[in-house]
C-alpha cells in the first residue's frame, strides 16, 4: 500500500477514463524471454508460441497509446513489484540474509562450468556473477510476484474505488471473511480441537449498514483452478446469505485469453460449465482486448452487447453512481 500511495501521490489526475493506465503502470510487467508485455502464460508468449503474435500486437498498441517506444516500456510499468523488490532487498541487506560464502561458491561453480565450455576466465567470471544474480532473483522473487500481484491488484482497486468512485473507506471491507460481512451468517463457535474451516474472504465488498451490496473478485488472470474457486465461493455466498437484498457478484480481470473469458461470462448456476455466476465481468481495458484479438473478439461480443462484459471504467462509474459520496 505504501508503494501504491507513493505512486498516486505523483500520478496527477485519476479518473475513470485513465484508471486502466494506472493499473497497467503499477501491475503489468515484461516477459523477459519474449521482450513483450506479459499478458499470457510465458511458454505461449515466446516466438513460435500460440500467443506470441497477440502479445506483440498488445505491446505495440500499448506503446502507441502511451506514445513511447518499445524500449521505453519496461521503465514505465511494474511499479508495484519494483517497489516491493527494493524494500525486500533493503531488508535482506539489513538482516544479512544473503550468505556471502554460498554466493561465492555458486559463482565459482558457474565460472568453472563456463571455463570448461571454452570461455576465458575473466569473461566466465563476469557471466557467472550475472547468472548468480539472475538465478537468485528468479528463485526468490518469482513466487513473490504472485503474492504482490494478487494483493496489489486488490489494494489498487480499493484506492480507485475511493479516488474515482468516491466511496468512503468504511464501506469497502478488504479481504474480510464472509462471516464478517453484514447480511451473512456469523461463523459458529468452534469447539476446542476442531479444525478451522476455511471460509471465503471476498477480495473487496461494498457495504452499507447491515447490507452487503457488492462482492468484487479481483483476478489478474484465469486458470482452471480459478473456475473451481469461483464455484465454491459462489455456493458459499448463496448458502450463508441472510439478507433479502440482492447481492451483486462481480469479477474484475485482465485475462487476455478469449476462451477463458468466454467460460466465465457463459457460466450459469447448475449448468455443466460451472456452478457460479458473475452478474458482470469487468476487463481492465476492453478496447485493448478487442484491438488485440481483432475478429476473434466476436466470440465474446454478444456479452458486451448484453452488458455482462464491460470495462473497468464502467465499474468505477457504476459504483460511484450507486455508492459514491460527493
Amino acid at each position: 500500500m505504501r508503494v501504491l500511495e507513493e505512486y498516486f501521490a505523483g500520478a496527477g489526475a485519476v479518473n475513470e477514463a485513465n484508471a486502466w493506465e494506472h493499473v497497467y503502470r503499477c501491475l503489468l510487467w515484461m516477459n523477459v524471454g519474449a521482450g513483450l508485455a506479459h499478458i499470457y502464460d510465458s511458454n505461449h508468449m515466446q516466438s513460435g508460441g500460440v500467443f506470441h503474435a497477440r502479445a506483440v500486437r498488445f505491446t505495440e498498441l500499448l506503446c502507441k497509446r502511451w506514445n513511447i517506444s518499445q524500449k521505453e516500456l519496461p521503465a514505465r510499468i511494474d511499479i508495484l513489484f519494483k517497489g516491493c523488490v527494493a524494500e525486500l532487498k533493503r531488508r535482506e541487506e539489513e538482516d544479512g540474509e544473503i550468505d556471502s560464502e554460498t554466493e561465492s561458491e555458486l559463482i565459482s561453480a558457474i565460472q568453472a562450468q563456463l571455463c570448461g565450455e571454452g570461455i576465458k576466465d575473466d569473461r566466465a567470471l563476469v557471466l557467472a556473477r550475472m547468472i548468480e544474480v539472475q538465478s537468485r532473483d528468479f528463485f526468490t522473487l518469482g513466487n513473490k510476484r504472485k503474492n504482490a500481484l494478487g494483493e496489489g491488484f486488490e489494494d489498487l482497486l480499493l484506492i480507485l474505488l475511493q479516488r474515482v468512485s468516491q466511496i468512503p473507506l468504511e464501506k469497502l471491507p478488504l479481504r474480510t471473511p464472509v462471516s464478517g460481512l453484514p447480511g451473512f451468517r456469523r461463523a459458529p463457535p468452534r469447539n476446542k480441537g476442531d479444525p478451522r474451516k476455511r471460509e471465503p474472504h471476498p477480495d473487496i465488498a461494498i457495504v452499507e449498514g447491515d447490507i452487503t451490496h457488492v462482492i468484487a473478485t479481483a483476478k489478474w488472470s484465469m486458470r482452471q483452478d480459478r473456475e473451481t474457486q469461483f464455484q465454491s465461493e459462489y455456493n458459499s455466498f448463496q448458502m450463508n446469505k441472510t439478507q433479502t437484498t440482492e447481492l451483486t457478484y462481480a469479477l474484475i480481470t485482465n485475462e487476455f485469453d478469449i476462451a477463458r473469458l468466454k467460460n466465465v461470462v457463459n457460466a450459469e448456476p447448475g449448468r455443466d460449465r460451472g456452478g457460479y455466476i458473475f452478474h458482470n465481468v469487468y476487463h481492465i481495458c476492453l478496447p485493448l482486448l478487442r484491438e488485440t484479438h481483432g475478429d476473434r473478439f466476436k466470440e465474446i461480443e454478444p456479452w458486451v452487447g448484453t452488458g455482462k462484459l464491460r470495462s473497468l471504467d464502467n465499474f468505477l462509474v457504476e459504483m460511484r453512481g450507486r455508492f459514491g459520496e460527493q
